[in-house]
C-alpha cells in the first residue's frame, strides 16, 4: 500500500502555516520591542510627543497582531493535529506493526491534563520511529530534533502562560514592562518551537515516502518536503 495521497497535502499545509507563523511571530517580537522601548522612555519621561496617542498606536498594532496569532494558532492547531492523525495512519497503511498509539489517541493526549506533558511526545515518537520502515522499528533510536521539539513545546507554553497572566495583572507601567518583556520572549520560543516542528515534519514525511512501498502524491523540494509554492 501506497502513501496516503491526503498526508501529502496536509504536510504542505502544515508547512505553509509553521512558516507563516514564525513571520508573524517575528513581526510580534519587532511590535513588542517597539512596546518596551516606548514604556520605557514614558517611565524614564523622555518620550516628547503624544503620549496618549503613542499608547492607542502601540495598544492597536498590538492588538492586531495578537488577533491574527490567535486566529492562526487555532487554523495551526486543527491543521497539525490532523497531519499527526494522518502520519500514524500512514506509518500503519505503510506496515508498520504493533503501535501503541492510535492515529485518535496520537492528538487525543494533548487534552488529558498532567498526561499531555509526556504522552504526546511518546505518540510522536512512535511515528517518528514507526516511519523508519525497519521490521524492528521499535528499537530504533531517537532523535535530538524530536527531543528539542517537545522541549520547546513545554517552554513555549509555559511561558505563554506567564505572559498572559502578566497582562492580565499588568496596570502601571513597570508591570505593563514585564508583560511585554515576558510575550516577547514567549513570542522568540514560538519561533523556535516552529522550527523545531518543521525539521520534525519534514523527517517524518521523508522517511515515509522513502519506503519502498511509498510513491509520494505530489512533487518534493530540495528539503524532502512537498511542494508549497
Amino acid at each position: 500500500m501506497g502513501i496516503l495521497k491526503n498526508f501529502s497535502t496536509s504536510t504542505s499545509w502544515v508547512v505553509r502555516l509553521l512558516w507563516i507563523g514564525i513571520a508573524v511571530d517575528v513581526i510580534a517580537v519587532l511590535s513588542g520591542l517597539s512596546e518596551i522601548w516606548l514604556l520605557s522612555d514614558i517611565e524614564a519621561g523622555t518620550y516628547d510627543y503624544d503620549v496618549t496617542a503613542a499608547a492607542n498606536r502601540n495598544d492597536s498594532r498590538q492588538g492586531a497582531i495578537g488577533i491574527v496569532q490567535l486566529v492562526l494558532y487555532l487554523a495551526q492547531a486543527i491543521v497539525i493535529l490532523g497531519w499527526i492523525r494522518l502520519a500514524n495512519k500512514n506509518a500503519r497503511a505503510l506496515g508498520a506493526r504493533g503501535m501503541e498509539f492510535t492515529p485518535g489517541w496520537a492528538i487525543g493526549w494533548y487534552f488529558i491534563p498532567i498526561a499531555n506533558l509526556w504522552k504526546p511526545y511518546q505518540a510522536m515518537l512512535e511515528i517518528w520511529r514507526a516511519s523508519s520502515g525497519s521490521p524492528d522499528w521499535k528499537s530504533a533510536g531517537t532523535s535530538g530534533t524530536l527531543q528539542g521539539w517537545w522541549a520547546a513545546w513545554l517552554v513555549a507554553n509555559a511561558l505563554g502562560r506567564v505572559s498572559f497572566r502578566l497582562s492580565m495583572k499588568a496596570r502601571e507601567i513597570p508591570e505593563l514592562k514585564n508583560a511585554s518583556i515576558a510575550t516577547a520572549v514567549s513570542d522568540v520560543a514560538s519561533v523556535v518551537l516552529s522550527l523545531l516542528f518543521l525539521e520534525v515534519v519534514k523527517e517524518i514525511y521523508r522517511r515515509q515516502t522513502a519506503w519502498p512501498a511509498a510513491a509520494p502524491a505530489m512533487p518534493q523540494d530540495s528539503a524532502g518536503l512537498p511542494e508549497t509554492a
